[in-house]
């Protein structure tokens, strides 16, 4: 090994292609189990966000965003169950169909997850609007815009991740027995001649420039301003809603004399029924959502903006951790199901509904209060 290249290995870990060869045979087993449980998972949430009595403009996007995780995790199934399963061995995973397919999934995935990031800012953005500007809320983020902003998302995100359709080529390889430069389909022995088909393989442009350049847009514009921006978001809503929790505080012990009871009673009432109490557990969600966004997401990011300061380590360092990246992601996109059944009231109380329609389970009897206005959050 060179230099250059253990300089690259201690650059990153010690350990990082030990670390990689060992987790490689496990990995595709894991994410399968987190595809598999993440496509019902999101099947779940478009069935229930796009229920009637769920229509919001907050479920819209959290219905679209939904779209885009479960195609990510649809994709991503063949690709483990050839490449790190083996199931398939005998299909060619040289052969030119399997390396188009994995030029189809590195384009297919990359701008489906970034759909998927910036439909999350635009939900960050959505709440921050309705908490910091209530009175407008309905103005800026009625149906209309709501659908503008989600149509501009599958729109440009495709464009935006066009640079890495340029950065891949499919390529014929020769065979080789590693002994020797005779290919592989030439005479195999003096007795049998065995013609085989050409291997291909999905390659790197050699333009360093542009590779550099991807790896910028990739690791910025992709990546980090998104983070940063979600950032500043989560920070912001927090702060609202503990300014919030302290106003209504306020309220609730001006109220506490005798001669206002009846106030108190009443504000008490608001809190639970809706308002404030509605509003905190949906803003609670959201950051929960956006925690759970920068933990994967955030070092990612700093992955690419290291390989596009420093391309030499791309190799090495990139193809070590790819594929917990890759877990990471998949991670992200799979358990918003769990968030949403965790804190939100009326997520739970749709879907125990449409479940027991689907299962032909008897509902029961007492009726449960149900407004149509509010979010997947309340």
């Amino acid at each position: 090994m060179s230099g250059l290249e253990n300089d690259s290995v201690a650059y990153c870990l010690p350990g990082g292609l030990d670390f990689q060869r060992v987790y490689v045979k496990i990995h595709g087993y894991i994410a399968l189990v987190i595809c598999i449980l993440g496509s019902i998972a999101n099947s779940v949430n478009i069935a229930v966000l796009s229920r009637k009595e769920m229509t919001s403009s907050t479920n819209s996007i959290l219905t679209a965003l939904a779209v885009a995780d479960l195609l990510v995790m649809l994709d991503y199934i063949p690709f483990a169950l050839h490449i790190y399963i083996k199931i398939g061995t005998e299909l060619n995973r040289n052969s030119y169909a399997w390396a188009v397919f994995v030029y189809f999934h590195s384009i297919f995935s990359q701008t489906f997850h970034t759909i998927s990031i910036w439909l999350t800012i635009t939900l960050a953005v959505w709440r921050f609007i309705a908490i910091k500007f209530p009175q407008k809320n309905r103005t800026l983020c009625n149906k209309r815009n709501t659908s503008i902003a989600i149509a501009v998302a599958y729109a440009v995100c495709p464009i935006a991740c066009l640079p890495i359709y340029f950065a891949m080529n499919i390529q014929e390889v020769p065979r080789t027995d590693g002994k020797t430069n005779v290919t592989m389909n030439e005479t195999i022995s003096s007795n049998t001649s065995e013609v085989r088909e050409p291997m291909y393989a999905l390659t790197m442009t050699n333009s360093k420039e542009l590779l550099t350049a991807i790896f910028w847009i990739y690791s910025v514009f992709i990546k980090l301003i998104p983070c940063i921006v979600l950032s500043i978001l989560s920070v912001c809503l927090i702060l609202k809603m503990k300014s919030s929790d302290r106003r209504r505080q306020k309220l609730l012990k001006k109220s506490a004399i005798p001669s206002n009871e009846g106030e108190k009673t009443r504000l008490n009432d608001d809190n639970k029924k809706g308002g404030g109490g509605r509003t905190d557990r949906t803003t609670r969600m959201l950051v929960a959502l956006l925690g759970l966004f920068l933990a994967t997401e955030l070092p990612q990011a700093l992955f690419g903006l290291l390989t596009a300061i420093a391309p030499q380590f791309f190799e090495i360092c990139y193809y070590a951790f790819g594929e917990v990246m890759d877990l990471m992601a998949l991670v992200g996109s799979a358990v918003n199901f769990v968030l949403y059944c965790s804190m939100s009231r009326q997520f739970r109380s749709t879907f125990t509904r449409l479940a027991r329609k689907v299962l032909s389970i008897p509902a029961r009897t007492e009726r449960e209060p149900l407004t149509t206005t509010s979010t997947v959050k309340a």
